[in-house]
């Protein structure tokens, strides 16, 4: 059996994925772009999202929020003050965002990594491990997403 893909603009596919949170239902979708390397590749990673209440977003969390009208951004948030959030792609080794607790779309829960059917969920231990490592590596960054991204396969 052949699978068909479409691409969906982000405006139709934004309010599709808001949606299905605000019924309470979960949402999964392909990861478009290279901003959450190494962890999350272009095209290849399914990312579920989930709606949570807004005082519950917390500093490691993967938000897919609006940056900018009509503009939207899966990255994790690094800092909290009151109801702002700075977001930052793991991919990055420069350049935030911001936005409000309102702007957030969703909260991911799981990845689908590398076509797998058993999802990466957020709570799980590799995910623990990869979120506190990684965030404690950004000055180190640069040189570890240089060399990766020359390598012949992905992580």
């Amino acid at each position: 059996m052949q699978v068909r893909t479409i691409e969906v603009p982000n405006k139709v596919l934004i309010g599709e994925v808001r949606r299905v949170l605000d019924q309470g239902k979960s949402a999964t979708f392909r990861v478009k772009g290279f901003s959450m390397r190494l962890f999350l590749d272009n095209n290849r990673d399914l990312v579920k999202l989930e709606k949570r209440p807004a005082e519950s977003i917390q500093v490691g969390d993967v938000a897919l929020a609006e940056v900018a009208p009509e503009h939207y951004v899966l990255h994790r948030v690094i800092k909290r003050e009151g109801s702002h959030l700075t977001l930052m792609g793991d991919g990055n080794i420069a350049g935030t965002e911001s936005c409000e607790d309102a702007d957030v779309v969703g909260i991911a829960t799981a990845f689908y990594r590398k076509g797998r059917t058993k999802p990466d969920l957020v709570t799980g231990r590799k995910w623990r491990i990869y979120s506190f490592v990684w965030l404690r590596l950004k000055p180190l960054r640069r040189i570890i997403l240089g060399v990766c991204r020359r390598l012949p396969f992905s992580i």
